[in-house]
């Protein structure tokens, strides 16, 4: 792992999802977390916390998780916009995959997610 903690923010509407994914990250390594509870309040931690990676929600209010991806892609900051986030929700419809593709995340994993499935991901994403 790098000398530097890797940085995760946690955005989903639902606070045992929040804890669950926290849990699920703690498994597989050390990182430094924070949490949002709407794509709005994501977007005012990712200038102080400046995370590495985001897991986002796809449906939340009033900011769903597309609404935030396609803010975070326009932020002024060339380093925020080039940040990866992965869509982690229970929606697996055809329509909000394709949804989610046109805005090129750098993931998409179903809910619930396994401690291996984040590994994996975050191993590709050159986290640790």
């Amino acid at each position: 792992m790098n000398q530097i903690q890797s940085r995760i923010l946690v955005v989903d509407d639902e606070p045992f999802i929040r804890r669950t994914v926290k849990s699920i990250l703690r498994v597989v390594g050390q990182f430094q977390m924070e949490e949002a509870a709407d794509g709005e309040s994501a977007l005012a931690l990712v200038d102080s916390f400046r995370p590495h990676v985001v897991l986002c929600d796809v449906g939340m209010a009033p900011m769903n998780g597309f609404a935030f991806l396609e803010k975070l892609r326009s932020h002024h900051d060339e380093a925020l916009r080039q940040t990866p986030v992965v869509m982690l929700t229970a929606d697996a419809s055809e329509g909000t995959v394709r949804a989610a593709m046109k805005l090129k995340p750098a993931g998409y994993l179903v809910k619930p997610v396994s401690p291996k499935k984040m590994s994996e991901l975050l191993q590709t994403l050159a986290v640790f």
